[in-house]
């Protein structure tokens, strides 16, 4: 374990300059030793939680170097972690931050170098070997994010033995860890679910704020307890939990993690009157009083205070809240460069926040005044405060109204939403006991009153069992909401709201736009639901509604839903201090079109151009995918004055660009749109090819490509000597496209050899929803009568969760010359009494529901990669 230790120090001082802290490598000798990590952190903000990034990447690298070394028949020195770590924030600003430190780690370790000798270097060829999905490129380290917006990130989907790491918000995860992903599609629930709860470690940060998620997760790890199961670490610097993993006096040793946790911050108060009328003038007072060492932080707990309090502040003021898309973040970034970040920004006075930047973000603020909120929330907005230690005296103001130890807590319910009288009250006696020190170890070791809760039954197996039935739609289906979701949470009464150019034309156009160039997460901020979202829509220019892969112009009767996206013409007057939602207050600024400001600095675009100019291109190809077309388009598009883009148009990669011609036949004008080439969010697709693809060479193909996928894995124990089963599975599951109802439809002429893809040419319709999924169980229970090869291979595409259409005559569907053998078991599998149901619902007991969903995942996997190589 010494070795170890010593690789990891290096690791760590390679990548960041430092050591790492005593904890930190405590962390790592656990699970380095256990396979398995503690159940709690507990460490004061500052302390370094976000390692937990480095200490999955590192142990996943190492085991596989200890595999190598192991002699046959020996066990690796290093146990075997989850290959994949969850990080579960409840703020979207934390999960962009978290996002942001996995992206660096995996720039950092790069692509392999067979010439690199460092310990990085090496770490980037043992995580490379891991990979089995090679059309994707990217580097060895796969960093995602699972966060609302319109486009999902699903790469983490297609390579199960890859090193990853996701960045999600607890609704997200939550929901796809019981089978109901929010925005996820029915058919790929068991696969999501099964990727998403097991072979996993989740760390949920900030866990205080969402116990119930860490109540829920941890019972689903009950169910699938094993070598694979879910892991669920509740990680906090507030409310630390019995059993912790926690800073000892070693960690103490260290002058920069002591100033940290001992940093110096006095706490005071000031009472107001009347809260309502006086509260916005005080917060600015108190701010004003301690400007002139840097940027004062000023925490509130609604936009419309923070409005208030931001009008009447001098100087240079900044507001962050969540109404801000990421655009404008972005923009805040690099108009304030370091203001979000620990090294600040000494030009800005005053940054204003609601409960945005109280989560999670390195801010390192000289001062801060806050409006009285819950302790927890209280203690995070502290954390913000002198974060490095490099004060030697960061103040802490808290502004609360007078009399709270005599008050009715219900008489302040209305007054603090969405907070209760009850949390405010607690909160200023939590205050009067720190006795004037804020600081992180004064913080850690205080009792933060308990959040008020809603006594709440637990998830139990039968819940579980009936969420598995993921196929059909059930008419008392169990509500996830209830199993995810704090009282409070508001994240699915949320919409988003965003502004694009040209609305105004037909509605033909118009969808035809959208469709080419959906809205992305960048360019859209949150809006709960209610009459804040009214007044908008009332003074909004040509609003649509996007909603279910369909867009309407909005009006009176459409009845907004959560998660339905709000877009308005780019000069509606709906913004105050770049805050989307608030006309009327002050003249509203215009809100731009931001579609061509992508993060990664490709511009994607709308032209306007003239019909008559752009129908002779169109005469040459009217896909407007060949060289040939481009140059010609770039040419129109020169001609109107966008040399940018009709540059692009010549010498982009053809399959890097997407280019789509949106017009009508009423209209002299159309719209050329011009994006980058990316997944739309759909479940990988099949790759084009020139070549035939016989349907026997795909089953060895994709049989091969899972026995990859399993030496990867390193899980042979943990899969209890299930290889042979699943590879049968892998072997069998495309057998039902023998059927001539199916060749058909792929090109193939009568005698061919059967084919799993479409001749090269021949665009195959999308068929009857006829299920060649059935036969192909059909073919591996006539052959192998094995439950588990036909259960895991019967639903690979997502249906069959747990019920196929019983009418085997109809699977047939006339096919005279199928073996007896398959027929009979067609019938027993499907008939009137089948056999499928009963055995896919013993496998759910035996097995679980999150270990089933991951067998049945790994062979979906497979398939998908070989697929995605046109093979």
């Amino acid at each position: 374990m010494s070795e170890l230790l010593e690789r990891f120090d290096e690791f760590y001082a390679d990548v960041y300059g430092v050591s790492p802290y005593p904890w930190q490598r405590e962390l790592v000798a656990t699970v380095a030793r256990e396979g398995r990590w503690p159940a709690a952190i507990a460490a004061p903000t500052g302390a370094g939680k976000s390692s937990v990034i480095d200490a999955h990447v590192f142990l996943v690298a190492e085991r596989e170097r200890a595999r190598i070394q192991a002699g046959p028949g020996e066990t690796p020195a290093v146990a075997r972690p989850p290959r994949r770590l969850v990080l579960v924030a409840p703020r979207r600003a934390l999960v962009e931050d978290q996002l942001q430190r996995a992206h660096a780690l995996a720039e950092r370790i790069g692509e392999p170098d067979p010439d690199d000798e460092s310990i990085v270097g090496e770490m980037s060829r043992l995580l490379d070997g891991l990979r089995t999905a090679r059309t994707e490129g990217g580097l060895p380290l796969g960093v995602y994010q699972l966060r609302g917006g319109v486009l999902l990130d699903l790469g983490w989907r297609l390579d199960p033995a890859r090193c990853q790491i996701i960045c999600a918000t607890p609704q997200m995860w939550g929901s796809r860890l019981l089978l109901r992903g929010y925005r996820g599609s029915r058919r790929a629930r068991n696969l999501e679910t099964g990727l998403l709860g097991h072979d996993v470690v989740a760390v949920i940060d900030e866990a205080h704020l969402h116990e119930r998620l860490v109540e829920t997760a941890g019972r689903v790890a009950e169910d699938g307890e094993g070598p694979l199961g879910l892991q669920v670490v509740a990680m906090s610097a507030t409310r630390p939990t019995g059993g912790a993993l926690r800073l000892g006096e070693r960690d103490l040793e260290s002058e920069t993690l002591r100033r940290r946790v001992r940093a110096v911050k006095p706490l005071s108060t000031v009472e107001v009157d009347d809260w309502r009328r006086d509260a916005p003038a005080v917060l600015a007072e108190e701010a004003t009083r301690l400007a002139g060492n840097g940027t004062v932080g000023v925490f509130v707990n609604t936009v419309d205070m923070a409005l208030d309090v931001a009008g009447k502040l001098d100087g240079n003021v900044v507001v962050v809240c969540g109404r801000l898309r990421p655009v404008d973040v972005e923009r805040l970034r690099r108009r304030w460069p370091g203001l979000l970040d620990p090294r600040g920004n000494g030009e800005v006075d005053y940054l204003v926040s609601t409960q945005s930047l109280e989560v999670g973000v390195d801010l390192d603020l000289p001062a801060v005044v806050s409006a009285i909120a819950p302790a927890a929330a209280l203690a995070q907005r502290a954390g913000r405060l002198n974060r490095s230690g490099r004060y030697d005296s960061a103040p802490l103001v808290v502004v609360l109204p007078a009399g709270l130890d005599t008050v009715d807590p219900r008489a302040l319910d209305r007054l603090f939403a969405p907070y209760g009288g009850n949390e405010i009250v607690a909160a200023a006696g939590w205050i009067a006991g720190l006795g004037g020190d804020a600081s992180p170890e004064r913080i850690s070791a205080s009792e933060l009153p308990p959040p008020p809760r809603v006594p709440r039954p637990a998830l139990t197996r039968v819940e579980l069992e009936t969420l598995s039935i993921a196929g059909v739609e059930l008419a008392a289906d169990p509500e996830v909401a209830f199993y995810v979701d704090e009282a409070r949470d508001r994240e699915e009464r949320l919409v988003s709201i965003g502004a694009r150019r040209y609305l105004d034309r037909s509605d033909e156009i118009v969808r035809a736009m959208l469709a080419a160039a959906p809205p992305r997460a960048h360019e859209l901020a949150s809006m709960s639901l209610g009459r804040g979202l009214d007044a908008v829509l009332e003074v909004a220019q040509d609003p649509w509604i996007l909603r279910d892969e369909t867009a309407e112009r909005w009006h009176d009767e459409v009845q907004l839903r959560p998660g339905d996206v709000v877009l308005v013409g780019h000069r509606s007057p709906i913004c105050t201090r770049g805050v989307i939602g608030l006309p009327g207050r002050r003249p509203g600024e215009m809100l731009l079109d931001v579609m061509g400001e992508r993060s990664d600095g490709v511009p994607d675009v709308v032209v306007p151009l003239a019909v008559r100019d752009v129908e002779p291109v169109l005469a040459i190809d009217p896909t407007l995918g060949s060289r040939a077309v481009r140059t010609a388009l770039a040419e129109v598009v020169a001609a109107v004055g966008d040399a940018e883009t009709a540059e692009r148009l010549r010498k982009v990669r053809l399959r890097d660009l997407e280019v789509t011609w949106c017009a009508d036949d009423e209209h002299d004008e159309g719209l050329l749109v011009v994006v980058t080439a990316e997944d739309r969010g759909s479940l990988p697709s099949v790759s084009l090819t020139d070549e035939v693809v016989p349907l026997d060479r795909h089953g060895r193909d994709v049989r091969e490509r899972l026995a990859a996928i399993l030496d990867r894995l390193d899980a042979e124990p943990a899969l209890d000597g299930r290889r042979e089963q699943l590879l049968a599975a892998a072997g069998w599951h495309d057998a039902g496209k023998r059927h001539p109802r199916f060749q058909q439809r792929m090109g193939a002429a009568p005698g061919d050899e059967p084919l799993a893809k479409p001749v090269p040419g021949h665009r195959a319709d999308r068929g009857d929803g006829w299920r060649h999924e059935q036969l192909s169980a059909a073919f591996a229970w006539a052959r192998d009568r094995d439950p588990l090869t036909t259960i895991v291979l019967g639903p690979h595409h997502g249906h069959g969760l747990p019920l196929f259409d019983r009418d085997p005559d109809a699977v047939l569907a006339g096919w005279a010359a199928c073996d007896a053998e398959v027929v009979e078991a067609l019938g027993e599998l499907f008939g009137a009494y089948g056999r499928y149901e009963l055995e896919r619902a013993r496998l759910v007991r035996e097995l679980g529901v999150h270990h089933l969903s991951y067998l049945e995942a790994l062979l979906r996997c497979a398939d998908m990669q070989v697929s995605r190589e046109g093979r």
